[in-house]
């Protein structure tokens, strides 16, 4: 495991011992003959303040601790091998270009001109491997690294009209 996932696992025990702690006190302070020491108002304004202080000094700890580990950081990303142009419109995808290498990490632009699709690719054997919904005037970005040569199913996996079980092409992947 990383360091960064040593982290993660240490921040969210905290936070799990932290709860356990505050989920027990208040089990407790609800039971008959529980004493709490009444503080003066200063008393009771000022620890609410360091209370304040430290639930930001933990959040930022934990910002700190796991932005580096968000799917979706690019910042060192490789530009793609190679890129298929596909466009959704009721009730059909065009694939452009229909052949592509096997083994080579491939970027699909995603396009809709009418509703809104989804974009659900499936392997030769009939496994669901990546689904990105794709909406009209946006372009989606799907990276992905096809290893296994074969016909491989592209279907729309959101309801876009009357014969959208019929939104289905393949894409032939060549060794």
């Amino acid at each position: 495991m990383t360091s960064t996932g040593w982290v993660i696992v240490g921040l969210y025990t905290a936070v799990s011992l932290i709860g356990a702690v505050l989920v027990l006190y208040v089990f407790r302070s609800t039971r008959v003959g529980f004493k709490i020491k009444v503080a003066s108002r200063e008393k009771l304004e000022r620890r609410e303040g360091y209370w304040g202080v430290a639930v930001v000094c933990f959040m930022v700890a934990l910002l700190a601790g796991t932005i580096f580990s968000v799917p979706y950081w690019t910042s060192d990303a490789a530009e793609p091998e190679q890129t298929v142009d596909v466009t959704g419109r009721q009730y059909a995808w065009t694939i452009d270009p229909p052949r592509i290498e096997s083994g080579v990490e491939t970027e699909f632009v995603l396009h809709a001109e009418d509703v809104s699709h989804a974009f659900g690719l499936y392997d030769p054997s009939g496994k669901l491997i990546k689904q990105v919904n794709v909406l009209p005037g946006i372009t989606q970005l799907l990276t992905a690294t096809l290893d296994e040569p074969g016909t491989w199913r592209v279907r729309c996996l959101e309801y876009c009209g009357l014969d959208h079980h019929l939104m289905e092409t393949t894409l032939e992947v060549t060794p």
